[in-house]
């Protein structure tokens, strides 16, 4: 019987994370920049992954995994030791060891924990979903659920920065080749998409430009993107 709750799990896993990383290559990369960040902060934070946990040390470790990722404060501001308890009265992390004040947790419980929070947070995977994919799971399997979460607060983070008043800076006006150096026109309001991009760069690109439709066009831009990067390098 265990066994084929745990396949029945396995399947609906894996309806549950499927995600924009299997047919967009830059969800992908998100998710895998996500995950050695985790494993990065997990070394940092939990070098002993055998030591027991208390449920305020899963608080205490939530909060800070949030905060060393850079994700929105509010994920983890009301996380407390009742929201652990919660999850346990709900079932939707696996059994501590003990029971009440004695209970002890582990690392398997802190990216069950994680990664509820982010679901519930974020609205884009129910608990009862995220239960599915999580209890009874394998490390490695909590670990890249977990990671798809981190991907989907930050592609929302940067949604919500769409409108938001931009702080002008000083730069320098760099054209992309071809385009004629001459001073651009006024600045007029557009509607457009902010692309987050690695190392916290962004990329605007209206909404009527080609590239939105066109693969093609999508790839030259990202061609011209490069080489006037390349070619405009600060001595």
């Amino acid at each position: 019987m265990r066994t084929n709750r745990l396949r029945t799990r396995r399947r609906v896993q894996t309806s549950v994370t499927l995600t924009l990383r299997d047919i967009d290559p830059a969800r992908r990369v998100a998710e895998q920049r996500a995950l050695k960040e985790l494993q990065a902060w997990r070394a940092r934070a939990v070098p002993d992954v055998t030591a027991p946990l208390a449920a305020d040390d899963l608080v205490r470790l939530l909060r800070d995994c949030i905060a060393a990722l850079q994700l929105h404060t509010e994920i983890a501001a009301s996380f407390t030791v009742n929201t652990v308890h919660y999850y346990r009265r709900k079932d939707i992390i696996d059994p501590p060891d003990g029971r009440t004040a004695a209970a002890r947790y582990d690392i398997h419980h802190l990216w069950q924990v994680t990664g509820a929070r982010l679901a519930g947070h974020l609205g884009l995977v129910t608990l009862a979903e995220a239960r599915s994919a999580i209890r009874d799971a394998e490390s490695t399997t909590l670990l890249n659920f977990l990671a798809a979460r981190v991907a989907d607060a930050r592609a929302a983070e940067a949604l919500s920065a769409i409108g938001r008043p931009v702080v002008a800076a000083k730069t320098t006006i760099r054209p992309l080749p071809g385009i004629a150096s001459s001073p651009p026109p006024a600045p007029a309001m557009t509607d457009a998409l902010m692309i987050a991009l690695p190392g916290d760069a962004w990329c605007v690109v209206p909404a009527a430009h080609r590239a939105h439709r066109s693969r093609a066009a999508a790839e030259a831009l990202a061609r011209a993107l490069a080489t006037a990067l390349h070619n405009n390098r600060t001595p």
